[in-house]
């Protein structure tokens, strides 16, 4: 973050990176109230885990960990003082053609931005080929966790408490109510979607979600796509542009989990990275073949059979195989999937 006016506070700016992408891990719930919002029913409701954001004058008691900001940040150019840094807000479909200054969060904001989005991941999963605000280590996706599983019902993790005194999940989501149903919108339970919700129908919302349930492999495969800088190379990333797995075009019940290990394909061969761990190392083919099978599948099971039928190995042969790469390498089944509606290119 850019350093601007105010005692520079590194807790407070990792919690501000935190609550914008919705990647919580270090409070449990967060509540933005902008400035003119009311602010004493969110005191009253959260607990000492969670984060309460108000602006800077604002005398406020809470149980909960204050942070303080100056500025807005619910319109396109605003910007939010905070900790000793700045964070500006961009919408996403402008985020490529404006002049980046220091950090930017990127909302959707409306169905241009929806639009927008999808058709960068189309064409990732197509193509292999990453856009720049998805890839620009000084953008931010807001909200990006929900991607991770869409249609999880959880608590609410951020709430957004506007000037009319309206309640929503996060800055673009559903109205869930005022205010002073606060207390009892966190004690409820609420798709994850529903962050969302307010930039486009949540029929479309929801199709557009059922339609690419690897969305969520995405953007950490487009975070990746930033660190290794794949745009001016000639690795891609499997699943996007390029399959590693045996028998590509088949049903395997699954897609890869949002945030587990990524198949590298590169000039010196395959490459498997963890961007949890930073972890990088080169597989031998077959090993390469038993990720992407696993990764693939719904369950191990579901693997060990597709992965005895493209090797030719008998089921037990193929179990073990399984079952090493998920203990040696921390390569987990895929998820269940209906639907894959962009099938993947043969890449180049």
């Amino acid at each position: 973050m850019s350093v601007t006016r105010g005692a520079v506070d590194a807790r407070d700016a990792r919690i501000i990176g935190e609550w914008i992408t919705g990647r919580h891990a270090s409070f449990r719930r967060a509540v933005f109230c902008a400035p003119g919002a009311p602010v004493e029913p969110a005191a009253a409701a959260v607990t000492g885990d969670d984060v309460l954001l108000v602006p800077s004058d604002t005398a406020i008691e809470s149980a909960a960990h204050v942070v303080r900001f100056d500025g807005a940040f619910d319109e396109v150019g605003d910007v939010l003082h905070v900790a000793g840094h700045a964070v500006e807000l961009q919408h996403y479909a402008a985020a490529a053609y404006v002049e980046l200054v220091g950090p930017t969060a990127m909302r959707f904001l409306d169905a241009d931005g929806w639009r927008a989005f999808l058709a960068d991941a189309d064409l990732a999963r197509a193509a292999g080929v990453f856009t720049s605000p998805m890839t620009d280590p000084r953008l931010r996706l807001a909200d990006a966790d929900v991607f991770d599983d869409p249609f999880a019902s959880t608590a609410p993790r951020a709430l957004h408490v506007h000037a009319d005194g309206h309640l929503t999940a996060g800055a673009q989501g559903a109205v869930l109510g005022l205010a002073d149903d606060l207390a009892g919108v966190l004690a409820s339970q609420c798709s994850r979607w529903e962050a969302l919700a307010g930039i486009v129908a949540p029929a479309d919302l929801t199709r557009d979600l059922s339609a690419r349930p690897w969305l969520g492999r995405f953007v950490h495969a487009a975070e990746l796509a930033g660190v290794l800088r794949l745009e001016a190379s000639d690795s891609r990333i499997d699943g996007f542009g390029w399959s590693a797995a045996p028998d590509e075009g088949q049903d395997g019940g699954g897609v890869a989990r949002a945030d587990g290990p990524f198949l590298v394909r590169t000039p010196d061969g395959v490459l498997l990275v963890d961007l949890r761990t930073r972890r990088r190392q080169r597989l031998p083919e077959q090993t390469v073949r038993v990720v992407a099978t696993l990764q693939a599948s719904a369950d191990a099971t579901a693997a060990a059979d597709r992965l005895a039928r493209t090797e030719r190995l008998s089921a037990e042969a193929a179990r073990a195989l399984c079952a090493e790469a998920e203990r040696l390498l921390g390569v987990r089944p895929g998820v269940p999937a209906a639907a894959d509606s962009v099938a993947v290119g043969a890449g180049a």
